[in-house]
């Protein structure tokens, strides 16, 4: 977290943005290798989970869900302001690195559905299980990232709340009807984008009086 400054006077200039949108790309992809070597574990079910309807359509607002987090963080590094930046950065981060330990000394994995027929929903859902592996199931990636922007862009740009909410839903429906998870994963998820959320603010505006509020303040 060295050089984020709880004080707006020192500006990011463009290059400490891209520098920081880089640092958070180079460790979100972290996530890969721990997935693809990870084994044993256990798996985290319900009895709910049972009730849960396998629909491999919502595999495209799964995969439409990635392209947009990448959207976003260019965005916020383009536009936000440096405090909402920082928070959003160090929070983004904190959860990374946070459920990565979790990956990595609690390892957690799902029981896929066995999938029949050749439409093609059900080969997206193939392609998704090829690339993503079994492991790397609690807290919900999917869900902490889409919640942890959800909650920075809810007041950073308020009339699209609507739109927030929406694909805060979407996405983290996709990940139990694509049957790439079980409920505690995304609950774990939201869990960890909030604790996520509060430490950034905290960080980024350690002794900066009345910073805090911009955390539940709507920009115009």
């Amino acid at each position: 977290m060295v050089g984020f400054s709880s004080s707006d006077h020192r500006a990011l200039t463009p290059a400490k943005r891209l520098i920081w949108l880089i640092i958070l790309f180079a460790v979100q992809l972290l996530y890969v290798p721990i997935n693809r070597t990870i084994q044993g574990g256990v798996i985290l079910s319900t009895p709910w989970d049972q009730v849960v309807p396998f629909w491999p359509e919502w595999a495209v607002p799964y995969v439409l869900g990635i392209v947009w987090w990448e959207l976003s963080f260019v965005w916020a590094a383009w536009k936000m302001d440096d405090t909402r930046y920082r928070a959003l950065v160090t929070a983004t981060l904190a959860v990374f690195l946070t459920s990565y330990a979790v990956y990595v000394f609690y390892p957690t994995y799902v029981e896929r559905p066995a999938l029949q027929g050749n439409s093609w929903p059900i080969e997206l859902v193939r392609t998704i299980y090829r690339n993503d592996h079994l492991h790397n199931a609690f807290p919900s990636g999917h869900a902490y990232t889409t919640m942890l922007i959800v909650l920075f862009w809810w007041n950073w740009r308020p009339r699209l709340r609507w739109l927030w909410a929406a694909i805060g839903v979407v996405v983290i429906l996709s990940t139990l009807f694509t049957g790439q998870h079980n409920l505690l994963d995304p609950l774990g998820g939201i869990a960890w984008a909030y604790a996520g959320y509060r430490f950034g603010w905290w960080w980024a505006c350690r002794g900066a009086a009345g910073c805090a509020r911009r955390a539940t303040t709507a920009e115009g």
